[in-house]
């Protein structure tokens, strides 16, 4: 029975291929005048259908969309080693940091390295070192921008600070998933020269399969208007400090 069941599951996951980009199909999932599927992104940038060169109707193939709902997906680096299966709702955020397929370093517009998770601390520790702090407190001086790296409770996390639109804006990233970082916790304190004035926030860690700008809109991450932090500014520089905690 497992055998069949096993034989049974390839066989839907091959239906459940887009026959464009051979990604597996999510809903919504397109078909065409004859009944064949396409995923909803590759409909927008195609004219006529893959297999049979008919035209796209608007029809969703309920059924199908029911069944990629219930499917288990295998990891995409299943060749690599990683033999876990995934839900359609957490199998890209597995993508994004299985330690059997290349992630990129979270500082891409500066760095261009690719390789395993576990081989990204020590990227950090070599090629970023005053980004680097292995504790779980950092001191941010910063006025606007900051990016830096944690390395504690034997995990890796990541910290962005920027500023958009008269806001400063900062959050934590673990270098996990979504729910292994909802075990975390950072507190953001900003104190004034005087040691008594200061401003308090905080916030769960987020996962790093989660765009920072995401972060930011969603409000869910430490904002503060420019003109507030400048009056806690002295000499050019603040005194942020970023805690990271256990729930």
């Amino acid at each position: 029975m497992d055998d069949l069941s096993r034989a049974l599951d390839e066989d839907l996951l091959k239906d459940l291929e887009c026959p464009v980009c051979m990604e597996y199909m999510v809903p919504p999932i397109k078909i065409c005048t004859n009944g064949h599927n396409i995923c909803s992104k590759c409909k927008e940038s195609v004219i006529c259908c893959p297999t049979c060169r008919g035209s796209f109707s608007e029809t969703r193939n309920v059924a199908l969309e029911n069944i990629a709902r219930r499917q288990k997906y295998p990891c995409a680096n299943r060749q690599g080693g990683c033999l876990d299966l995934f839900s359609i709702e957490h199998i890209a955020e597995h993508h994004a940091v299985c330690v059997y397929g290349k992630i990129k370093c979270p500082k891409p517009w500066e760095c261009s390295w690719i390789g395993l998770k576990n081989d990204l601390k020590e990227h950090v520790k070599s090629a970023h070192p005053n980004a680097f702090v292995e504790d779980s407190v950092l001191l941010d001086s910063e006025l606007v921008g900051c990016w830096a790296f944690f390395s504690y409770f034997d995990e890796l996390f990541a910290y962005y600070k920027r500023k958009l639109d008269d806001r400063i804006y900062a959050e934590v990233q673990l270098i996990g998933t979504s729910s292994e970082a909802s075990k975390y916790k950072c507190e953001f304190t900003l104190r004034a020269a005087n040691g008594i004035e200061q401003i308090s926030n905080t916030f769960l860690v987020q996962g790093y399969s989660q765009d920072w700008e995401r972060i930011f809109n969603s409000g869910k991450c430490l904002k503060i208007d420019e003109d507030t932090a400048k009056l806690f500014v002295e000499e050019n520089e603040i005194k942020l400090t970023v805690t990271l905690h256990r729930v």
